[in-house]
């Protein structure tokens, strides 16, 4: 089942979970949130399978530049490089001699990938091009010794791998049933503004999980950002409405438009709705910051710019969109920047989170603190989803509750946790028939 962009059920009067009541309604087990053993089939059938984002286009704009990614739970290290042919390609970082590891750089430029060991070169394309001493190795064919490919492919800039070199879906056919609608939204008019990169001593998912709820915000983020989501007359901060489909899931919030963070026209427009953004719990600095970064962006979007997924309810308080590309990437779309986030699984219990922000190209002072503004904020809102789960991780292992308890709109905990488990399964089923 894939949802699809014109879903028009309400949710204010529809539970969630009676949409997707293949989801269920009970407690969830904590089991593959804290054993290697669960880890070990979402390597095998999971992040060895799927489709994963690993950056942008922009970053490698040239004919060899490329950059490194570590995948630990594909056990996998692949060189992403644009070739002369201007494609861009995800290869094995194994030279094929002694399988040394060929890129020791994280990114770089190079007419040709050369191994440091014993001199083995690569063009861009993979393919073996120089050996040294040649005529000393018995039968050796170039063509069949190049690098080891893995599947690479671009959406909306966003460059994605999957180490299957002929896998089952396409990226397309893997993203476009939930994300079609998102097409057209302005990814590449905005650049990496800035960048944070962490290990969190937690299982990737309830990293991943802390991010697709609002039911923490009014006691995690009680002292940053709790004022700048709309809430409902019982005091509840609901969200618009939720998307799930065969993997991936989206959830659409509303916001406080006289907060700088629950506003989405901030630094983007010079009309009247900016003149309504007070202070609130945010203080002096907030207002400040908002004045500044008024009309200081080099560009403009109304709502008649963006694509037909961004705010699909139509909404007059939204805010932001928040889509979660399985299995560990998080964009959050708003009309003036956007939020990438990648929850890195390393181990059963650390993850690497590498979180991206991007805005449009400010014009004047006063963007620039605008945007310096909005790194603190976000800073410290990290800070405390951040330190808030590596305590999540050591209750669960404490062991003695084996089930966790979801409400309604934890619905997408409870939709990360089905897709997983229901992967495993189908990939385990495939073993037992082979």
């Amino acid at each position: 089942m894939e949802a699809t962009e014109n879903h028009t059920i309400d949710s204010g009067l529809t539970r969630m979970r009676e949409r997707y009541p293949e989801l269920g309604s009970g407690p969830l087990p904590v089991e593959p949130y804290i054993s290697p053993a669960y880890f070990e089939l979402e390597k095998r059938h999971i992040f060895k399978r799927v489709w994963q984002h690993v950056g942008r286009e922009a970053e490698i704009p040239r004919p060899g530049d490329f950059f490194v990614v570590d995948l630990p739970a594909s056990d996998a290290s692949l060189i992403v490089v644009r070739g002369r042919d201007n494609v861009i390609r995800a290869l094995h970082n194994v030279c094929s001699h002694r399988l040394n590891k060929l890129v020791y750089e994280p990114r770089g430029s190079a007419r040709r990938l050369n191994c440091k060991f014993h001199g083995w070169s690569y063009e861009l394309d993979g393919r073996l091009v120089g050996v040294p001493d040649e005529k000393y190795f018995s039968g050796l064919d170039r063509d069949q010794c190049g690098l080891m490919p893995a599947s690479a492919d671009v959406w909306q800039g966003f460059i994605f791998v999957n180490l299957d070199p002929r896998p089952a879906l396409s990226l397309s056919d893997f993203l476009r049933p939930v994300y079609a609608g998102l097409e057209g939204y302005p990814f590449e008019r905005m650049t990496n503004c800035y960048r944070w990169r962490t290990v969190v001593n937690c299982n990737w998912k309830l990293a991943l999980d802390a991010f697709q709820e609002t039911y923490h915000v009014r006691y995690v983020h009680g002292r940053s950002i709790a004022d700048a989501l709309r809430v409902d007359e019982d005091g509840s901060m609901l969200p618009i409405d939720c998307l799930c489909g065969d993997f991936h899931r989206r959830l659409s919030m509303a916001g406080n438009p006289k907060t700088v963070y629950g506003n989405p026209q901030a630094a983007t427009t010079v009309d009247g709705s900016q003149k309504q953004a007070g202070t609130q719990r945010v203080g002096k600095v907030a207002a400040v910051a908002l004045k500044a970064g008024r009309g200081a962006t080099t560009l403009s979007f109304s709502a008649a710019d963006l694509p037909p997924a961004i705010n699909w309810r139509k909404d007059p308080d939204w805010v932001f969109d928040i889509n979660v590309i399985f299995p560990d990437f998080y964009v959050s779309t708003r009309p003036n920047y956007y939020q990438a986030y990648n929850f890195r699984p390393i181990a059963h219990n650390r993850t690497l989170f590498d979180a991206r922000v991007y805005y449009p190209e400010m014009k004047n002072a006063g963007g620039r603190f605008y945007q310096e503004y909005m790194k603190c904020v976000l800073r410290d809102v990290l800070l405390e989803d951040l330190g808030t789960l590596e305590q999540l991780q050591a209750g669960c292992e404490t062991g003695p509750r084996t089930h966790m308890i979801l409400q309604d709109y934890e619905l997408m905990v409870r939709h990360n946790a089905y897709v997983v488990d229901r992967l495993i399964r189908e990939g385990e089923s495939r073993r037992e028939v082979a």
